[in-house]
């Protein structure tokens, strides 16, 4: 279950530790697809915009967040998929 906190609206909406293992969960299946960018602040970027998409009412996570919630992930790439450098 992800970590989740009320909006102002009443909403449930991901906290900051919820919105960090969605993004990972989100890394992870656009890597095993490899619908991945060449650096991993591009990354960082497309995945800010889409939590902003997904998850309009969350709370604003800097993409310095996200690089540093992905980072493992981004790093074991090639080992996810099965490629070299």
């Amino acid at each position: 279950m992800v970590a989740q906190r009320t909006s102002s609206k009443g909403r449930m909406v991901p906290s900051r530790r919820g919105a960090q293992r969605i993004l990972q969960e989100e890394a992870y299946r656009r890597i095993t697809s490899g619908d991945i960018p060449a650096t991993l602040s591009d990354f960082a970027a497309e995945l800010s915009a889409w939590l902003k998409d997904a998850y309009p009412s969350a709370l604003a996570i800097s993409e310095l967040f996200i690089e540093d919630a992905i980072r493992d992930t981004w790093h074991r790439r090639h080992d996810i998929i099965g490629t070299e450098l």
